[in-house]
């Protein structure tokens, strides 16, 4: 009899940080508390170099400053995916919220955001060239669309749980990340590292920060940079009812 996950499928999701979907329930959380977590860089900074534009550089210029590792003055790592890993109950899902995808400026944005599955994703594309929008989940296709009118919107729902790499077929410059759970405990920290993750039920969970890394490795056949594999960062937190818990992460 096959089974239904293979080792190497096992050992993909684990290597890309997300681990495999647990049932969750929605209860009502009464007394639940609060995780506020900084990321931030430690070492000296990287210096990244930007990402040549191929196409239509007359509108989106001749390069795009990378956004593989953001840093603020203070050391705070922006785009960083904070979540609960393996939590089975919690607070209701808001199913009605649409996250909205902007291409613009021949950038994704946000470069990295999170979603939960069974909601509605918007892609939009704000400018006035081709865009094609194409997201794997865990090297697998979930949409590919293209969007050739400006301010175009088109909709769709995520029936998948993973990591998301977004790129654009007509500009191999543009690259984002989409993490999909199926819960609603997880965030993604903005400009100065920071996150805070709420209505948590009380007690004891394991809380990953995963990095999409900045290390270049080489390029793909169509010369997109291919990156080291993400880095993931855990610690083991208790919530206490109504409590608040601070948490402090470091990437070297």
């Amino acid at each position: 009899m096959k089974e239904p996950f293979t080792i190497l499928s096992i050992l993909l999701l684990v290597t890309l940080g997300v681990t495999m979907g647990y049932a969750y329930d929605e209860v009502e959380v009464t007394d639940g508390g609060t995780i506020i977590g900084h990321v931030k860089f430690v070492g000296e900074l990287p210096k990244l170099t930007p990402i040549k534009v191929k196409k239509n550089q007359d509108f989106c210029g001749d390069s795009v400053p990378s956004e593989a590792l953001i840093v603020s003055a203070n050391g705070g790592i922006k785009y960083a995916v904070a979540y609960l890993d393996g939590i089975t109950k919690g607070k209701k899902i808001d199913r009605t919220k649409q996250t909205l995808l902007n291409q613009e400026k021949c950038i994704f944005g946000p470069h990295a955001f999170t979603m939960v599955k069974g909601t509605d994703l918007a892609t939009k594309n704000s400018d006035p060239i081709l865009h094609n929008a194409n997201m794997d989940v865990d090297g697998r296709q979930m949409f590919n669309f293209g969007q050739p009118i400006q301010n175009q919107v088109i909709i769709k729902r995520v029936r998948k749980i993973g990591v998301g790499e977004v790129t654009c077929d007509s500009h191999i410059h543009m690259k984002g990340y989409l993490l999909i759970f199926d819960h609603p405990y997880h965030a993604v920290t903005g400009e100065d590292g920071t996150f805070t993750i709420e209505d948590i039920p009380p007690g004891k969970y394991t809380l990953n920060v995963w990095h999409e890394s900045w290390s270049i490795m080489g390029e793909d056949k169509d010369g997109r940079a291919i990156y080291d594999k993400p880095i993931v960062l855990t610690k083991e937190v208790e919530v206490a009812p109504k409590g608040t818990v601070h948490v402090n992460f470091e990437l070297k």
